[in-house]
């Protein structure tokens, strides 16, 4: 005979349900008994220092596993994560933001609680602006309806939630057991996909140069395989978004390259805005992240824009067609084969030697990092140069880079190194992280050690916030020297190095592969006045786009 359960044990068992493993969180009054409710159930709670830290290990948890979790008290918890929930919402990652709030019954005596900002409502319509479904489990009689139609839009938009639970109703039974899960999704409708699909192979029929661009939802709704038969298919050639990089392997024959806005290569840039049909495949539309809303190829009509959203085929849109059945019935119906075409030319890779004793530099660095990964290596790449220098890395296997690369919120690296790790133990996080980054969340890394997690973090220590002196120079830029190293002392445990020469650099690299065992922090010095190629690029083609700003 089933249990009734309670209101909270129901949202537990639903995430459970759902593939969720791990909760990431600080407790907090308002929420002990939901925590009291996670240590009973298969769920396994992972303490972080931080709430924002716990939202950003939930999301990179997300980013591989397919859904995320998180569970902070009211307001002062909650509200804490608002910066990673954005991140989430912005770049299309599942997580859970499950919290608590004051009981019914104490509202009505004193009005006043404490964490409470304006009124008992304000932290629910906070996260109404940044997740795609924003509930308070309030009534025992809708508990299930509501919580299941908020993992309905979960599911459908691959963006978080808000799940808020008063305290004194956690323990609340609800009317009957629990039913199976019904996420009540609507189809597409099948009129609208077989139209929209033959207006794809009309315009593919009239292509001579096509293309696909592909972003990062194709691997929030895991249709990695399913956009590699396409290209297959099709023999067409595939870019990638800076914020998908990875979703394909960059060793396939059709792949072109990551295409962005700021960052991508000209050759790459070049040969997709040539295309005459583009398929825009899970990808949104910022200057960060690929093509901007103005480009020609919108503009003339020249794109097919599949998104979570909507289906966009030239200026018409279909409304009623879910993103993962328009992708699969690429995949299905017959479409025209293409000849093959000239890729752009691979990126030169130099073959001078480096000195041993010559200064590490962003090139050095990259380019033997560049050598050493493999299919166990996990790239998780924080924002400024630890995101454009690796825009330019040849990533193996798919889900092998990380980034926050759209909304690009610092410090986001070593706490997503957390949550990955955690996702799937067999990868070994590499994390890139500025010297400024680290020091918004690099304490994190306790957490790691406290869980026996072993990531190497390379500290790209410039001195400063090397995006930021590109786009204006001034003593506003510099951050504190710290010792970066030396944190491996203060949370006991892993091996801390400080890098000067290139020498140093691949000697710390090849002994942090070799340990398994152990976390590694390595402090590179390197030149304020260093660039990247990519950040090079940046600078160049933001500075084009200031100059036309001015009057």
């Amino acid at each position: 005979m089933n249990r009734t359960p309670t209101i909270g044990s129901a949202v537990i068992d639903r995430l459970h349900q759902l593939g969720v493993r791990h909760i990431f969180g600080i407790p907090g009054d308002y929420v002990l008994s939901l925590y009291q409710l996670i240590e009973a159930s298969p769920i396994q709670h992972v303490g972080t220092t931080r709430e924002d830290c716990a939202g950003f290990a939930a999301d990179a948890y997300a980013r591989i596993n397919g859904i995320g979790a998180v569970c902070v008290t009211y307001c002062v918890g909650g509200l804490n994560t608002v910066n990673a929930i954005a991140c989430a919402y912005a770049e299309r990652s599942p997580v859970v933001l499950l919290t608590g709030s004051p009981g019914l019954s104490e509202r009505i005596r004193t009005p006043y609680m404490h964490h409470m900002v304006r009124d008992f409502s304000t932290q629910r319509e906070v996260f109404e602006k940044i997740t795609v479904a924003a509930i308070s489990l309030d009534d025992p009689s809708t508990a299930e309806r509501e919580m299941d139609r908020a993992f309905a839009a979960l599911l459908r938009y691959r963006r978080p939630i808000y799940i808020e639970i008063p305290r004194d109703l956690v323990h609340t039974p609800l009317a009957h057991p629990l039913r199976p899960l019904c996420l009540d999704d609507e189809p597409s409708d099948t009129a609208a996909l077989d139209e929209a699909i033959a207006e794809v192979r009309a315009m593919l029929t009239m292509a001579s140069r096509p293309a696909i661009l592909a972003g990062a939802e194709i691997g929030r709704f895991g249709l990695q395989d399913d956009l590699t038969r396409l290209v297959e298919r099709l023999n067409v050639p595939i870019a990638s978004t800076l914020l998908g990089k990875s979703v394909i392997r960059e060793d396939h024959p059709l792949y072109a390259g990551v295409y962005g806005g700021l960052i991508a290569r000209d050759e790459v840039q070049q040969f997709i805005n040539a295309s005459d049909c583009l398929l825009i495949l899970g990808s949104i539309l910022s200057d960060v992240e690929d093509l901007n809303a103005d480009s020609p190829l919108l503009s003339e009509g020249r794109t097919i824009h599949a998104t979570a959203d909507r289906v966009a085929i030239k200026h018409h849109r279909y409304d009623a067609i879910r993103f993962q059945d328009f992708v699969k019935a690429l995949v299905s119906n017959p479409l025209p084969s293409f000849p093959s075409r000239p890729l752009p030319a691979p990126l030169a890779v130099g073959q001078d030697i480096i000195a041993p004793d010559t200064p590490v530099t962003l090139n050095g660095l990259f380019r033997h990092l560049d050598s050493l990964l493999n299919e166990h290596t996990l790239v998780i790449a924080d924002v400024g140069e630890s995101l454009f220098a690796a825009a330019d890395l040849h990533v193996h296997r798919r889900f092998e880079f990380l980034s926050p690369a759209y909304y690009t919120s610092m410090g986001f690296a070593v706490p997503a190194a957390v949550g990955a790790s955690f996702a799937d133990p067999s990868l070994r996080p590499i994390v890139l992280v500025g010297d400024g980054a680290f020091q918004m969340t690099g304490t994190e890394l306790s957490t790691a050690v406290r869980y026996g997690q072993t990531p190497i973090v390379i500290v790209l220590n410039n001195r400063g916030y090397s995006t930021e002196r590109e786009i204006l120079e001034g003593p506003f830029n510099d951050v504190h020297e710290w010792g970066y190293e030396r944190i491996c002392d203060m949370i006991g445990g892993g091996v801390g190095t400080r890098i000067n020469t290139q020498g140093e650099f691949e000697r710390g690299l090849t002994a942090a592969l070799a340990d398994s065992s152990r976390l590694y922090v390595m402090n590179v010095l390197l030149d304020p006045a260093d660039r990247s190629a990519g950040m090079v690029r940046l600078a160049h083609r933001l500075a084009k786009r200031l100059s036309t700003d001015r009057p």
